[in-house]
């Protein structure tokens, strides 16, 4: 029967393997991973950010310090950069050409739906003898100008301009908003697919500098391409990932093989660890692909961690069943197993506390360690004594680990004094810790794109860049109702030299309420009696009054922005409105201004709201840590009343849980010393710490083979592999899985070091 049980799990496991490997959806977009909000515009943003317009696109800057680049060069890489599989549209940054032809074809019909947005104010300044003096002065000279063909095309359905009234600072606000910079020349590229399509993004970015490399060659040009946007990001950090999963897999492969060979020195124990490892680890993908439709690049580099602490199970396993024959192997796993069971409790409820902390990509960490713990559980109890039947386990003896038993009994009172003295000393020190407020400091490996996001966006845009007012609505209607009255107030602050300049959808588009006043008002407004002022004004400068001073301006239906995104204007508005589940948002982007007065402003307003996309990761952050700070007193509270019912005794229950606590603390007190920031992601690895450490806490107390010297050569065992599995992780770029390596590795050999210090058992 035993053979037949390890034949059916050596059959089973390749299509195992092969039904996961077809069933697998990866994704490396870190954005996924990080960015989650609570409220709908978060949510909305960090939506916008991972999929909508803005992630499509690539700022492509052209140029060098010494060389212009001339417009036949620019030309040229435009059309070659269309010309790409995937690519939508390039447009040059500050091209004013297909707006000019916007306005002139479409804006002509509107001119009574658009020409204000406070018409009560506004209609009186129009219909004076004074000012329709001054229309038909500056339709003369318009006339006389270069733009004459532009204005022509709008004087057969708009004779009085009325289209271009809300236009007329426009030439003024699109230079503010588009810095000219000889030396540089600026390419907006668009993307068909997200701009976290890693293999779509990558092929894209390769294109363009090929194309852009053939067309410097065939020039002898001197000019360099930079980029930036979603994209250059996403690729970059999605690259990275890769190759530290691959990294950290490898290395933590190698390391827990070599350590495995070396402490039972059999290749049949190596390779049936092996095979149920793989199952583990594969029934652990599938669940989390099932129950959130991916798996994440992140959840698998941290998730690596999860061999190291399914391993434990079959460690403890084949260090207490070492020469036994299978019945007694069966014997000794189930007296062994009610603290494996605990210990697989205790760290479920870390991994629980992990995933509720509200950090998104945490919640699959969970699920997937989750999985793993119980289905390795499930296997060393029911399985395991069944593959390893017949085979010789070697005695397993770690020399340091007999020295340190024998010390704590020795000199137990002096080494408990010390502890005591430095576990006050860090409680101590904790005044000092100061908590990392910039989620930014969480990824200083980005630090060289961040600056060549900044120097690229220096050269061309002046407005700050992810900093905006969001408006929202349950329709698009009422969002541009709402934006029309904070634009109101954005003219105040205008005023006021608290705001430099704005950039919502007017003079592009109004609310079709508003259209509609617009319109009305202005045929009410209009009599006989203007019509004639008009007609004289005309007259006074030369002006044919039989094309010009009919007037006849006819209803037609109002503007709306599905019309507008079918023209060129979409490449400037498309990227403003956002359409998230029931609601609408519209961003207002803001030139310079005084953030406090901006916040104060639209601090009460609960349908606008000002924001900074930094101080919403920010923001995030402190959320994050505060939710982290509850998690972990939550799990660590009921790690407590879990060993309390189980002990039925406090005292007992809290001494199992003060190795983990205690190590938790003095690393605390060492970064509060040291002068160290720490974030929600410390917080996080401290709930780690103390799920793990306090199965050594339980092993050691309960110790159910009766052998106190032959336990702790097991926890000794699986503290290695969980310390070696975790230490890969400093191999890591990414600052995440460092701080994860330094805060779990450190403190797991702490809990493991100061359990026979604390627990005291007879020699």
């Amino acid at each position: 029967m035993p053979k037949f049980k390890a034949l059916y799990f050596f059959l089973f496991l390749p299509f195992l393997c092969v039904f996961t490997a077809f069933n697998l959806d990866f994704k490396t977009d870190i954005s996924t991973f990080f960015m989650v909000g609570d409220k709908a515009e978060e949510q909305g943003l960090a939506n916008e950010i991972q999929s909508g317009t803005l992630s499509k696109r690539y700022i492509l800057s052209i140029g060098s310090p010494k060389t212009i680049p001339n417009k036949q060069f620019i030309d040229a890489l435009t059309h070659d950069f269309k010309r790409i599989e995937g690519v939508n549209d390039v447009w040059i940054s500050n091209e004013t050409q297909g707006i000019i032809t916007s306005v002139s074809s479409i804006y002509r019909h509107y001119g009574t739906q658009l020409y204000s947005r406070d018409p009560q104010h506004d209609l009186p300044l129009i219909f004076t003898p004074e000012n329709l003096q001054r229309r038909a002065e500056g339709l003369k000279m318009g006339l006389l100008s270069p733009q004459s063909g532009f204005i022509k095309k709008i004087l057969k359905y708009d004779p009085l301009l009325l289209s271009l009234t809300g236009f007329k600072n426009l030439s003024k606000q699109f230079n503010h908003r588009f810095k000219q910079n000889q030396h540089y020349q600026s390419l907006i590229l668009e993307t068909k697919n997200s701009g976290t399509d890693f293999n779509h993004q990558l092929s894209v970015q390769e294109h363009i500098q090929a194309i852009f490399n053939q067309h410097k060659k065939n020039n002898n040009e001197s000019l360099v391409l930079e980029m930036t946007g979603v994209p250059v990001f996403s690729v970059s950090i999605q690259k990275r990932m890769q190759n530290e999963i691959t990294l950290i897999s490898i290395l933590s492969s190698i390391a827990l093989t070599v350590l495995f060979f070396i402490l039972f020195r059999s290749f049949k124990v190596l390779f049936w660890i092996a095979s149920l490892l793989i199952a583990v680890i594969c029934c652990a993908l599938l669940m989390t692909q099932l129950i959130f439709g991916f798996v994440h690049g992140m959840t698998i580099a941290i998730g690596t961690t999860l061999v190291g602490i399914c391993i434990d199970y079959p460690i403890h396993a084949l260090v207490h069943g070492q020469a036994f024959s299978l019945k007694k192997r069966l014997s000794i796993l189930k007296k062994i197993f009610p603290s494996l069971l605990l210990g697989a409790i205790t760290t479920l409820i870390g991994y629980f506390a992990l995933g509720l902390s509200g950090y998104p990509g945490f919640q699959q960490v969970a699920v997937y360690t989750s999985t793993g713990i119980l289905v390795s559980l499930v296997l060393t109890r029911y399985l395991l004594p069944y593959l390893i039947n017949g085979i010789e386990l070697k005695s397993v003896q770690f020399k340091l680990a007999t020295l340190w038993l024998i010390a704590c009994q020795r000199w137990h009172k002096p080494l408990l004094i010390l502890l005591i003295l430095v576990s006050f000393g860090s409680l101590y020190l904790l005044d000092r810790l100061t908590w990392m407020q910039d989620l930014q400091e969480l990824t200083p490996e980005l630090n060289a794109l961040k600056a060549t996001d900044k120097k690229i966006r220096d050269r061309m845009i002046s407005i700050e860049p992810g900093r905006f007012i969001m408006v929202k609505g349950i329709s698009l209607e009422q969002v541009l109702q709402r934006s029309e009255q904070v634009y109101l107030q954005l003219d105040q602050l205008k005023q006021q030299h608290h705001l430099t300049d704005y950039f919502g959808l007017y003079p592009w588009l109004l609310s079709k309420q508003q259209q509609q006043l617009n319109s009305y008002l202005f045929h009410k407004a209009f009599t006989e009696e203007t019509l004639k002022q008009w007609q004289s004004a005309l007259k006074s400068q030369g002006l044919s009054v039989d094309r010009l001073g009919r007037l006849n301006y006819s209803q037609t239906d109002s503007l709306s922005l599905d019309h507008l995104l079918k023209t060129p204007l979409k490449r400037l508005l498309k990227h403003q409105i956002i359409q998230h589940k029931q609601q609408f948002f519209l961003m207002i982007w803001l030139g310079e201004h005084n953030t406090t007065v901006l916040e104060k402003l639209f601090l009460s307003n609960d349908e606008a709201h000002y924001f900074s996309q930094r101080d919403m990761l920010n923001n995030m952050a402190i959320k994050y840590q505060q939710r982290a700070q509850l998690m972990l007193l939550a799990g660590l509270s009921i790690i407590a009343l879990l060993l309390i019912f189980r002990y039925k005794s406090l005292k007992k229950a809290l001494i199992t849980l003060a190795p983990a606590c205690l190590s938790a603390l003095i690393i605390l007190g060492l970064w509060a010393l040291q002068g160290v920031s720490i974030s929600f992601l410390h917080l996080v690895g401290f709930l780690l710490v103390i799920a793990i450490c306090v199965d050594y806490g339980i092993f050691f107390q309960e110790n159910r083979g009766k052998n106190i010297h032959l336990t702790y050569q097991a926890m000794t065992a699986s503290m290695l592999t969980s310390a070696l599995t975790f230490g890969c992780l400093i191999m890591a770029e990414t600052t995440t899985l460092k701080i994860l390596a330094q805060v779990v590795t450190s403190g797991i050999i702490l809990g493991f070091l100061f359990c026979p210090l604390i627990i005291r058992h007879k020699t």
